[in-house]
């Protein structure tokens, strides 16, 4: 009778208008799952952890900061930059690109999807002007009986030309990508365990950093007595490393902390690290484990290099591809990586001298890279290589940095 009872409150409960495709579909965010370490796993208890949240902004902020540039492909072959559209760059009025790219991508990484609904498009070419964002919760993609794909949003079927989406790492045939919070969720149970049990920790622990021993008994009074004449004599910043006088044969024992206080420490840390370098492929110093050692590089650049490669671009070709499927043929979307990847100043300014020396860049173009004041084209220094004739004197006064 008790599972008949449940079963009708289950489905009464899926009725509910309120609550998006009823109780009786189980939600993709691994919220009915529970981990093998006894704790519930979901976007928002894994955010709760600081390996999650720090990785996951990390990526965020990185792809949001970057500019984007929109080209257009030429009758030759080649392409030039043109202005961008409207829609990208504000797909959605009510938040910025920045929030709209922040947004879909924590969608990416905490879900596997990022899902838009174009809700107007331009008068003339009929081409997206507006994209929304819609939360994963509220999405729902199926194949049906006769093999077309039905996408709906809040419960309600969206046409296709209205649906815009990309999925994260998917397998042959899937609809959707693969959310990362239910296939790692024991790897974040765990972590989440650990994280639970250390406020846990802290707030019901009642072990003092010392003990005194006094021979015999102490009544009630004696000992709030003795404990006051302690604090009085080494409490405060004041009277921090004073030395501690014990009379009547008392002795003080410190404690210490134990093997398996220790290997907690350890276990939290590598829980971290894991976090971050297997599920995220984040570097440890990015987000704050310096004490870590790193393969992913011997210099700073050496690691950002590593970071875009490795981490940022394949999300960067999702947002690119997006990106591109809202504008019409022959007009596509890059993301500028050129500030990410920008060496230190002596590094630039060699790479210039190689490139200046061989006429594989010409002052224009050197100082447009380095956000400098623009040469005239009638500069003789425009276009000049280094090795093809004397410089004019005002370059050697100093107006030529690559010389």
């Amino acid at each position: 009778m008790q599972i008949l009872t449940r079963d009708r409150q289950f489905e009464h409960r899926g009725a509910n208008p309120l609550q998006p495709w009823g109780s009786t579909t189980p939600p993709t965010n691994g919220q009915l799952g529970q981990s093998t370490a006894g704790v519930v796993v979901s976007e928002h208890t894994a955010l709760q952890l600081a390996s999650v949240y720090s990785s996951v902004s990390l990526i965020c902020d990185s792809i949001a900061t970057l500019p984007i540039r929109q080209h257009k492909l030429t009758g030759a072959g080649t392409t030039v930059e043109m202005e961008p559209s409207s829609v990208i760059q504000q797909p959605w009025p009510e938040i910025s690109r920045r929030d709209f790219i922040t947004q879909g991508t924590a969608s990416l990484l905490l879900r596997g999807n990022v899902y838009g609904k174009i809700t107007a498009r331009d008068g003339k070419l009929q081409y997206p002007s507006q994209v929304q964002l819609v939360h994963p919760d509220h999405a729902r993609v199926r194949r049906l009986s006769d093999g077309s794909i039905e996408v709906r949003y809040w419960n309600q079927p969206v046409p296709p030309d209205e649906v815009s989406r990309a999925m994260a790492l998917s397998l042959p045939e899937g609809l959707i990508g693969l959310n990362p919070i239910e296939y790692m969720r024991n790897m974040l149970g765990v972590a989440r365990a650990q994280d639970l049990y250390s406020g846990a920790f802290f707030a019901n622990s009642a072990r003092p950093d010392g003990v005194v021993n006094v021979p015999g008994d102490l009544d009630p009074e004696e000992t709030k007595a003795m404990k006051q004449a302690l604090l009085e004599s080494n409490q405060g910043i004041n009277k921090s490393h004073l030395p501690l006088v014990l009379t009547g044969g008392a002795t003080f024992q410190p404690i210490t902390m134990n093997m398996a206080d220790a290997q907690f420490i350890e276990q939290m840390q590598f829980s971290a690290s894991a976090i971050s370098g297997m599920i995220y492929r984040v570097p440890p110093h990015m987000i704050g484990m310096v004490t870590k050692d790193t393969s992913w590089g011997a210099g700073i650049e050496q690691q950002e290099l590593g970071y875009v490669r490795n981490t940022l671009l394949i999300w960067l070709c999702r947002w690119e591809d997006l990106l591109t499927s809202w504008l019409p043929p022959g007009q596509f979307v890059t993301f500028d990586l050129s500030e990410r990847l920008r060496g230190d100043t002596l590094q630039r300014w060699a790479a210039y001298q190689v490139a200046r020396v061989i006429g594989a860049m010409n002052n224009a173009e050197i100082r447009a890279a380095e956000h400098l004041p623009p040469v005239a084209p009638d500069d003789p220094s425009y276009s000049q290589p280094l090795n093809s004739s004397p410089m004019p004197a005002a370059v050697g006064q100093g107006g030529d940095k690559a010389n």
